[in-house]
């Protein structure tokens, strides 16, 4: 099964591009956004509180309302403590992902977009610890793994430069579960 999901996500990748022509991938038609709002895990009972979470991507036109394009994000999920025995320790949570969206544009609604697509995310939990980190060392994570993105966005219709909101979800397998990041982002989309 960890063989298939790489290779049905290019599959699937591939299949969104085919309708794009080299020559439609014109300069002027490429738009950005950039955002900046909370990150919180969702994972297990040492899931820290939430903390700052950004996000930059581009996109093109694809077909009729879809556009397509890489979107960036970094989250700092904050940090949480642990004691076992008598000895205390910290772990600090963050995560990096990249992910190529499928962006749906609805004509009308308060969601004026949809996006989902596959990525690779750089899952972090780093311990800190004084003195006896031996014992700790099944709580730390450090693991670069695929992951499902998806993002729903309220912005002004119709506008040169758009502001609004971001909701987004990220679900990421690593060895100790799965890590489930929740975002809430300010969003300006130009």
């Amino acid at each position: 099964m960890k063989r298939v999901l790489p290779f049905a996500l290019l599959l699937v990748t591939v299949a969104l591009l085919a309708p794009v022509r080299a020559h439609a991938l014109r300069l002027e038609a490429w738009q950005g956004h950039i955002s900046i709002g909370y990150a919180k895990l969702f994972s297990d009972s040492l899931a820290p509180t939430g903390s700052l979470s950004v996000a930059g991507g581009i996109d093109h036109p694809l077909v009729g309302r879809f556009r397509i394009g890489p979107v960036l994000s970094l989250s700092l999920l904050g940090s949480s403590q642990t004691e076992r025995g008598s000895v205390p320790a910290g772990l600090d949570y963050s995560m990096l992902d990249a992910a190529l969206m499928v962006h749906w544009l609805p004509e009308k609604g308060f969601i004026t977009r949809v996006s989902a697509g596959p990525g690779l995310a750089s899952a972090r939990a780093e311990l800190q610890v004084a003195g006896g980190g031996a014992g700790f060392s099944d709580l730390a994570v450090g693991e670069v793994k695929p992951e499902f993105a998806l993002e729903l966005t309220s912005i002004q219709r119709n506008k040169l430069v758009a502001l609004g909101a971001e909701l987004g979800l990220r679900l990421v397998p690593v060895e100790q579960g799965l890590w489930t990041v929740f975002t809430a982002r300010v969003a300006i989309h130009y």
